[in-house]
């Protein structure tokens, strides 16, 4: 099955403006293996789960065979069962209560006869379980770590895909491990893969072919012998060199001329032994005095990572560029105006300054404003109705079921009035960095220091709380992409079928339990020795426009006092 990329282009969810990729051109052919190699934020993993099918390209078009892979926003569900994706850290997709669910739940979409499908089993846990762990009845949880990895990525081949895409597949694992898993790929049959990797040693003398990324686009293509061969091309993307290059250049400077396109150490000690011997001199200078230090290479720089951050903060309104002390001042204002009124008028007055505040906002905030209100809502309406229902004990009919209506109103008057501050509290930590947040935070309390009241503890608790919640929909935007993969869900990108909601929960739930716990040993680093946290006074950087602001808040609030 050949993948064929035609001028695809895919823009940042939060600006149009930015280019994530930038017209790629490529033909992917069957049976060949392709890395994908780059600096961080070159594009490697958009690209990666484009091809995939996990997200639809802004503009372009991507062909299996010839035909399209997405019709009206969805991926075509026969084309997406012959691809599969496996995720940097795979074993944290693992959510059943057993081996042998897990494999059933990668399976289902293939509507697999029973003895099909336990060939498929046998064969990956064949290939990836050599000691005989995948008890089929035994918790994936009871597994080690390295473990973990091997069943996730059993789950994965189990289907069988025609082509195999990888994100950072040896990232954390042990030497036997990654030995374990290119020997996987060396005795695969059938179908291709695509590599996303920064593991060139690794991968390279297993490649086909190597495609460098920078800025979103392919600046070289080409064998690994072929790059090897013209190192320059890989430093210009800032991706470094594998040992075999390294080496060959270290040897010409020591007049040891040696092919830099000796992959692996045997072929490169051979290449070198052989060197040595043709040239008596050579070896001479190889034994003599250690080689000068060879000058730094000077750092590759982003190309205009930090001026497209500049522009797109120029780009912002400025409610959204104050500093974080007007931005506590306006919430704590909004907060108590909101919370004094009695009517719907005062309600609706609150609400104003809110959706002003998020004009302006990136479509990826917007789209995590949806997600997070949305069960809010569904939780008001359920509350509502529970307040409203009526049951009354009547001497003839029994049990007399009816609805009140003033009870429902003012329920819903009180959890509008929650909705308000919750949704303002999610602008407030949509655009506010965890850094600046905390400290002005601490600057608008600091003056309840004088009545010895807690003030670090509460700023330290609310500004992990705000802390947390960009962060849980950043985590479940992951983890929706993750049981798209498995579950084979040809929908829309970002959504998430009903049944899908449990595989998805639980790994939720361990991933923010371990970066709780990674925050906790971070504080705790920090306060060492009962050194109190870092002050970090140059994130406060009060401007004109932060006072006019703050003086128009202070104007809102006094109208809110009026007509409550």
């Amino acid at each position: 099955m050949t993948i064929a990329l035609r001028d695809i282009r895919v823009h940042a969810p939060d600006d149009r403006q930015i280019e994530l990729l930038k017209g790629i051109d490529l033909e992917l052919q069957q049976d060949t293996v392709t890395l994908l190699i780059g600096h961080t934020g070159s594009g490697k993993s958009t690209l990666l789960q484009v091809l995939a099918g996990m997200q639809e390209p802004s503009s372009g078009e991507i062909t299996l065979d010839g035909d399209p892979l997405w019709h009206k926003g969805k991926v075509d569900h026969a084309k997406l069962l012959r691809l599969g994706l496996t995720f940097q850290f795979p074993e944290q997709q693992l959510f059943a209560g057993s081996i042998e669910r897990e494999f059933a739940y990668s399976l289902r979409p293939y509507k697999l006869k029973e003895a099909e499908r336990e060939r498929r089993i046998r064969a990956a846990c064949q290939e990836l379980d050599p000691r005989g762990v995948f008890a089929m009845d035994r918790s994936p949880f009871a597994l080690s770590g390295g473990e973990q990895r091997r069943l996730a990525l059993a789950t994965t081949l189990a289907t069988t895909p025609d082509w195999l895409f990888m994100d950072e597949p040896t990232a954390g694992l042990e030497a036997a491990a990654a030995g374990e898993l290119l020997r996987l790929i060396r005795g695969r049959e059938r179908g291709g893969f695509v590599i996303a990797t920064h593991d060139l040693d690794t991968f390279f003398p297993l490649a086909d072919r190597v495609l460098v990324m920078d800025g979103g686009v392919i600046v070289a293509d080409g064998t690994p012998a072929e790059l090897c061969c013209a190192p320059e091309r890989l430093e210009r993307a800032g991706v470094g060199l594998p040992s075999c290059a390294r080496v060959a250049q270290s040897l010409a400077r020591a007049g040891v001329a040696v092919p830099p396109e000796r992959l692996t150490p045997a072929l490169a000690a051979e290449a070198i032994a052989a060197a040595l011997q043709r040239a008596p001199a050579a070896r001479a200078a190889a034994g003599g005095p250690a080689e000068p230090a060879a000058a730094p290479e000077a750092p590759v720089a982003l190309p205009g990572a930090a001026a497209a951050a500049r522009a797109v903060e120029r780009r912002q309104p400025a409610w959204l560029r104050l500093d974080p002390r007007a931005k506590w001042l306006l919430y704590l204002l909004l907060v108590i105006g909101t919370m004094l009124q009695t009517s719907w008028y005062g309600l609706a007055a609150a609400a104003v300054p809110v959706a002003f505040a998020f004009i302006g906002l990136p479509r990826e905030t917007l789209r995590g404003l949806v997600k997070f209100g949305r069960p809010f809502l569904i939780f008001m309406a359920v509350t509502v109705a529970l307040a409203g229902f009526d049951i009354q004990a009547a001497a003839e009919a029994g049990l007399s079921l009816g609805f009140s209506l003033d009870r429902a109103a003012s329920t819903l008057l009180n959890v509008t009035r929650l909705f308000i501050v919750v949704i303002s509290g999610y602008w407030l930590a949509a655009t506010t960095p965890y850094g600046q947040l905390s400290q002005g935070l601490n600057w608008v309390l600091r003056y309840f220091q004088r009545w010895k009241l807690p003030v670090d503890a509460f700023s330290l608790a609310v500004s992990l709380i705000f802390r947390f919640i960009p962060l849980i929909l950043r985590e479940w935007q992951r983890f929706a992409t993750i049981v798209r993969a498995r579950g084979k869900a040809a929908l829309h990108p970002g959504k998430v079928r009903m049944r899908d909601i449990p595989p998805m929960i639980v790994p939720l739930l361990l991933s923010m339990f371990h970066k709780a716990e990674e925050l906790t040993v971070a504080l705790e680093l920090k306060r060492a020795g009962g050194i109190p946290l870092a002050k970090h006074g140059h994130l406060l950087a009060w401007k004109e426009v932060d006072s006019w602001l703050v003086a128009g808040g202070c104007m809102c609030f006094v109208i809110l006092v009026l007509i409550r």
